[in-house]
């Protein structure tokens, strides 16, 4: 049961990953598009906190042309995902 648990939580994180993925290319080939005005409540109800943190440790992002917030979220997906399946081998 537990194992089904983990299961459902790492595909839940690979579609916010997935998700992310297709919202930050969206932004620079069709920033107006349909999917773009879907995705973009949800990812940036993601995407704000970690740019907050971000712009709190590093304030001279506030100035930088690039969002760096995408990498800190997959950064902790992916952490996220190993721990994870350790602990659903571990079961």
């Amino acid at each position: 049961m537990l194992s089904m648990i983990f299961g459902i939580l790492i595909l839940l994180l690979r579609v916010v990953s997935a998700a992310l993925l297709i919202y930050c290319l969206l932004s620079y080939i069709a920033p107006g598009s349909r999917v773009m005005e879907f995705l973009r409540p949800h990812m940036e109800g993601i995407l704000y906190p970690f740019r907050q943190l971000l712009f709190k440790w590093f304030p001279k992002l506030m100035n930088s042309p690039f969002d760096f917030s995408p990498l800190a979220v997959w950064l902790v997906i992916d952490i996220l995902l190993q721990l994870l399946r350790m602990l659903q081998r571990a079961l």
